[in-house]
């Protein structure tokens, strides 16, 4: 990963323009265009993160935990990451971490809800 200071490229800036603007699936299609196409990018695991956050706001659980959980198998593999990098890896983990607790429970919650309808 990169030590030095880096610009926010402006593909990332669209996409959160557009994630603030609740047009996920454009917002997610721009995270995951700046992820594969950008391998050595130090920015490259928030966008990784992004696309998985886009899934969670648009209720999307099944498909937001596999992107969280391919994310955090992601973080893991960082090669010797800086110590700024690794900081702000280990928070969007934890993050990502929060977010798979919560679509554990909406689909339990969905879950029971739909059995309620069919008693």
């Amino acid at each position: 990963m990169f030590t030095k200071p880096y610009e926010v490229p402006n593909s990332l800036v669209m996409a959160q323009t557009f994630q603030k603007a609740h047009d996920y699936s454009l917002s997610r299609k721009l995270y995951k265009e700046f992820f594969d196409n950008n391998p050595h990018h130090p920015l490259r695991f928030k966008a990784l993160f992004e696309v998985a956050d886009n899934l969670f706001y648009e209720k999307k659980y099944t498909e937001a935990l596999k992107a969280y959980e391919d994310f955090i198998s992601y973080c893991k593999a960082v090669d010797k990451p800086s110590l700024k990098d690794l900081g702000w890896i280990n928070a969007y983990t934890a993050l990502a971490h929060s977010r798979i607790k919560n679509i554990s429970k909406a689909i339990q919650g969905r879950s029971k809800a739909e059995v309620a309808v069919y008693r």
